[in-house]
């Protein structure tokens, strides 16, 4: 705990937020590749050929972006100044993540019943939804509805919280959710369910707004490149020669070493690149919920039309074109849907905030993100 009495008890001086909106909008692009390659890594990791090397080095590339998504979340949820009472603030959040999650709950249970494994008669709808992973990429909703339960709370760290404390906080909560998936996963003890799945992410929550207005110099920018980099190459040489029967499970788990190192250097070097233009990012950000939520109902019948590449070029595909291709799939399918009303409940909008309307010509370029937005 020594290096905490080095950090002094003052929060940074606030920076501009508006980093965010590109950031997620790359973030989302990773996912999507994460998911896009994910059967590709396990059903090609028996031959550990060239063609699994390159979709294991996508892969762990990518990994860094559902953290930053929740370090995000946090950094604009547990700002102070916001100010607003517990009431409003869980009120607005029924609609930006409480409707998404139980609609598309439903929506992915029909579909991984009926077209993905009719045939599996041992898979239990019910069982999936209290494990709080229903579907592939749905375990993130149940995790945000979690930590957004307890963001007044939360909260309580930014408003009256030393930063000394808030540090030490985000780290504990870091340290437990890491060994609570190293127990998990390398040692099958006990497993995240719906009532406990936000719990180990908590910790990536709160360093969110810990981090949120430290501004890199031009060492810490290197350092923070050497770091990403060395961080994906640990992931990439564990997962393919690391112990274990499936040595590609847990060294791409959010919480891995490797994992967490690259999401906390990415996240310091998006605010650093990100921090003015990027036009055509902040236009497709809105959009890029609908992406999140959308995404498999077009990835995998795509892909099992097209089949699993077996080859260099095939994953290269698959890795970089086609997560391309399916993001802006989805964003045309979202910037149509969100113009109905009634469906646009369904993607976060059906609240009163529209942030889908045409940016103020007026307003100044350091313009704060929406804190508000549900991202995925």
């Amino acid at each position: 705990m020594a290096p905490l009495d080095r950090i002094g008890s003052e929060n940074l001086p606030p920076t501009s937020t508006a980093w965010m909106n590109p950031a997620r909008a790359i973030a989302i692009v990773a996912v999507v590749a994460i998911h896009s390659l994910g059967t590709v890594v396990e059903e090609n990791y028996a031959t550990m050929g060239p063609d699994w090397w390159v979709a294991n080095g996508f892969d762990s590339a990518a990994r860094w972006s559902v953290p930053v998504f929740i370090m995000i979340s946090g950094a604009l949820a547990l700002d102070p100044a916001r100010g607003n009472k517990p009431r409003r603030f869980l009120s607005k959040r029924v609609w930006r993540i409480g409707i998404p999650l139980v609609f598309w709950t439903a929506v992915y249970v029909v579909f991984r019943r009926f077209y993905l494994l009719p045939t599996d008669d041992g898979w239990n709808p019910g069982i999936a939804i209290l494990t709080g992973s229903p579907f592939v990429q749905l375990y993130f909703l149940y995790v945000l509805a979690g930590l957004t339960l307890l963001t007044p709370f939360f909260r309580l760290l930014s408003v009256h919280g030393s930063r000394r404390l808030q540090w030490g906080t985000g780290l504990i909560f870091l340290g437990i959710g890491m060994l609570d998936q190293w127990a998990s996963i390398v040692f099958d003890v006990g497993e995240a369910n719906i009532a406990t799945r936000f719990l180990p992410m908590a910790g990536f929550y709160i360093l969110g707004w810990v981090l949120r207005d430290v501004v890199l110099s031009s060492r810490g920018v290197v350092l923070a490149w050497l770091a990403l980099a060395g961080a994906i190459a640990m992931t990439i040489v564990w997962a393919g020669l690391g112990p274990g029967e499936k040595p590609w499970v847990f060294p791409y788990e959010y919480l891995s070493p490797g994992v967490v190192i690259a999401s906390v250097a990415a996240y310091l070097l998006l605010h650093h690149h990100l921090d003015s233009g990027f036009r055509l990012l902040h236009w497709f950000y809105p959009y890029s919920f609908g992406v999140f939520l959308l995404h498999p109902l077009v990835l995998y019948p795509l892909r099992n039309e097209m089949g699993l590449p077996t080859t260099v070029p095939g994953v290269l595909l698959h890795a970089i074109a086609m997560p391309i291709v399916y993001t802006i799939i989805c964003a045309v399918i979202t910037w149509l849907a969100v113009k109905i009303p009634g469906v646009r409940a369904a993607f976060g909008e059906g609240g009163p905030r529209n942030p889908h309307s045409k940016p103020n010509p007026r307003a100044r370029r350091t313009k704060k993100a929406d804190p508000d937005t549900a991202s995925a």
